[in-house]
């Protein structure tokens, strides 16, 4: 299915494709068979365009249906739900089923993450969601938003940083974990505000087209009903050192993550920026959060000023069950020249029954942005 889109500027002019390889290898009968929150981290740390045929990709993933599903597209007793997991894909695969593996941790017969929560100031009940990583001289860094279950349900109590050293196979057992300054909690002044889920590389090691030197954090300031945009920036050899974050004021980079100003709003708590050839930089979002519409925005820097919003695609919603789309974001090293791969989740609406009498619900969903 091909959609003509109206043109941003006189120059840039966007048509989108679905991408049913990428679909199909997420649609599985036996083990991993659903998941949400999915990025794709490339080991050799180059995310340009195409670079997957010359590295292996590891994807991480949150919430995550482990079992089996039967002939009639049913989850069969048995089925475990945990909150994070991974998986690899093998050098120049592309989107082929049969060389991606899939990773989670066993205890006692049961299913469970690959990390849980093991710093500081966590508790029994919290669990990690999985964020956006990247891998420096072979060490994998992760961020994880750390949330406890009660009260109130879902609760983000910090942005930790798991590492897991180089050299070091799946599920990493001995990775690190810290607990990062990369987040405020609520007050009435603004929602609350979590950095990590968007990193930008823009420095020579990551292959930019225009590095400047500085690996981009992005996160969101949780308003109510209006998640917007937040930058921070950190040399690369520093990327571990929070204390070295600066922050986007609106027209400084500072050392105070307070005063951290929104670039834009209408996001979803996922998204990504990427840089292209002819110098501009393209947010990849679900506009208003769980809304149908897939859509992007151009910047003239990894700051903008970012220009209006482009609706790039509608996802298909049927009305039983009932679903809703969320957490758009693009996968470039992913992506052939000229196109940029981008995945959206899809989850139940209706009951959290629902997923168990319909198990293709809840998998990652690929379009392809091809860009005239």
């Amino acid at each position: 299915m091909l959609l003509a889109i109206t043109m941003l500027t006189a120059a840039q002019q966007f048509t989108v494709e679905t991408a049913p390889e990428w679909d199909a290898m997420f649609d599985r009968t036996s083990g991993w068979t659903g998941a949400d929150g999915i990025y794709s981290i490339p080991f050799n740390g180059d995310d340009n365009f195409g670079s997957a045929t010359n590295t292996r990709t590891l994807f991480v993933f949150s919430d995550t249906f482990i079992g089996d599903v039967n002939a009639q597209g049913e989850r069969l007793p048995g089925t475990q739900l945990v909150n994070n997991t991974l998986a690899v894909l093998k050098r120049g695969a592309g989107a082929d089923p049969n060389q991606i593996q899939f990773y989670w941790r066993h205890s006692g017969g049961n299913a469970k993450a690959v990390f849980e929560p093991n710093t500081a100031h966590s508790q029994p009940d919290e669990f990690y969601w999985l964020k956006d990583g990247m891998i420096i001289d072979g060490d994998t860094h992760i961020f994880a938003g750390r949330f406890s279950k009660v009260p109130p349900p879902f609760h983000r109590e910090g942005i930790s940083m798991i590492t897991i050293p180089k050299g070091m196979v799946p599920p990493f057992n001995g990775h690190s974990q810290v607990e990062t300054t990369l987040w405020l909690d609520d007050s009435p002044m603004r929602g609350q505000v979590s950095f990590g889920g968007a990193i930008m590389d823009n420095t020579v090691e990551g292959n930019a087209f225009n590095p400047d030197g500085f690996i981009y954090v992005y996160g969101i300031q949780e308003d109510p009903l209006n998640k917007k945009a937040l930058a921070s920036r950190v040399p690369r050899d520093q990327f571990t050192d929070f204390a070295e974050y600066r922050f986007w004021d609106g027209n400084n980079w500072v050392a105070d993550i307070a005063l951290a100003k929104p670039m834009c709003g209408r996001l979803s708590n996922e998204f990504s920026v990427t840089p292209l050839p002819n110098g501009k930089f393209l947010m990849a979002f679900q506009q208003d959060t769980i809304g149908r519409e897939v859509a992007v925005r151009l910047g003239t820097s990894p700051v903008g000023p970012w220009g209006p919003i482009v609706e790039v695609y509608t996802c298909p919603v049927p009305s039983n069950p009932p679903v809703y789309t969320y957490n758009a974001k693009a996968h470039p090293h992913l992506s052939d020249p000229g196109t940029l791969l981008i995945s959206y989740n899809v989850n139940s609406a209706g009951s959290f029954w629902d997923h168990f009498t319909y198990a293709d619900i809840y998998r990652p969903r690929f379009i392809r942005l091809r860009i005239q």
